[in-house]
């Protein structure tokens, strides 16, 4: 069973980490109620470099980390899916195991092909790549003929933009364009190399604003992944799917089966839409509805980059809680997470939800 000082920890822990094919189904819902099969979860993990801890420790486990987290996973019968393939069955009829997990990674870096694809490889199990295709052959990532081969060996390949820009750093009325820009550039490159552009997007950094989704369901993408931890659900937000970050401090396998074993903390609207944070509304408010049919109501509980330095107003609409969380300082860093943690009715499991707010005019994490 979890204990509570379990939580105060593991939020300070996952806080913002500075840092296609497939996916062909039916459409995703919004985030109100989804008739259907009994609610379904994915447990998604985010990497990006391997063995390569001495040189990046905020963005890299290490090779044996990332054999224990494999090992963990067949040993437990966990279904290893591409985030496509896992997205598909999330929002079909038929449904997923409830032991699902998908690897993702972002940028492309070689560690990928020379320390993850060996043993990826050994275990049989998939992960879905998200290139930022202006980095493609420099040093230190893939090259094209590396991403091919990884796609004909059944990885998928998603999109992380083309040059990794800081896009929330323009003014508001220029972001669109911006990644529009950028979007139409990364395509250019996929269809020359892999003949065709992914329908995945990974937000560069995690940042993203309302603006850029739609861009992203203009050209048809299917899903939008961010940097924050939590499981995606299917009445969550399908372009801003959580995943829990990992790295060389974080990723030990207390931590990691702590991870596997979470809950959605199932959110069903959130206000305001945008991340952004400005002068007059810091702290920001932050509104939630959220199911409470598996949760305890009494034992839910928020903190602002892991410290409980925030207040709840907590009401009932339609069997539904509404939350208003506000910080109890002003924000003061780039990135910034609201998370909320909630108990089982019988208290045997928890359940977890965060939410980014972003400063632009602060300098971004490395």
């Amino acid at each position: 069973m979890l204990h509570k000082t379990f939580f105060y920890t593991m939020a300070a822990l996952f806080f913002l980490i500075p840092a296609a094919a497939g996916f062909t189904g039916a459409p995703a819902p919004d985030r109100s109620s989804v008739p259907g099969p009994e609610q379904k979860q994915i447990r998604s993990f985010i990497y990006h470099h391997f063995g390569m801890e001495d040189e990046y420790p905020s963005t890299s486990v290490s090779v044996d980390q990332f054999k224990n987290h494999l090992d963990y996973l067949d040993k437990h019968n966990y279904t290893v899916l591409t985030l496509g393939r896992a997205l598909d069955g999330l929002y079909s009829e038929k449904g997923i195991s409830e032991k699902t997990a998908v690897i993702t990674i972002d940028d492309g870096y070689r560690s990928v092909w020379n320390n993850a694809r060996p043993l990826l490889e050994k275990y049989g199990y998939p992960a879905t790549i998200f290139i930022a295709t202006a980095y493609v052959g420099g040093d230190n990532y893939l090259s094209w003929d590396q991403i091919q081969q990884l796609q004909k060996k059944g990885f998928e390949i998603g999109n992380h933009s083309h040059g990794h820009a800081y896009f929330l750093n323009k003014p508001q009325k220029e972001i669109a364009d911006a990644f529009e820009a950028d979007l139409t550039k990364s395509h250019k490159q996929f269809r020359q190399h892999l003949g065709h552009a992914p329908k995945l997007y990974a937000y560069p950094s995690g940042e993203y604003v309302p603006e850029m989704t739609d861009v992203l369901k203009k050209y048809d993408y299917r899903a939008g992944a961010a940097q924050k931890s939590g499981v995606i659900h299917r009445s969550g937000d399908r372009f801003g799917l959580p995943r829990f970050p990992m790295n060389v401090n974080y990723a030990k396998m207390e931590s990691f089966e702590e991870k596997i074993g979470m809950n959605a903390l199932e959110v069903t609207k959130a206000f305001p839409e945008t991340p952004l944070v400005t002068r007059k509304n810091n702290p920001p408010d932050l509104k939630l509805h959220i199911r409470k049919n598996k949760i305890n109501p009494d034992g839910l509980q928020c903190f602002v980059s892991g410290d409980k330095s925030c207040k709840m107003e907590i009401s009932e609409k339609n069997n539904e809680l509404v939350v208003k969380v506000r910080a109890d300082d002003t924000l003061t860093s780039r990135r910034t997470l609201y998370t909320l943690t909630a108990p089982s009715k019988d208290g045997s499991e928890w359940f977890w939800y965060s939410h980014s707010w972003v400063i632009p005019e602060e300098k971004p994490m490395q």
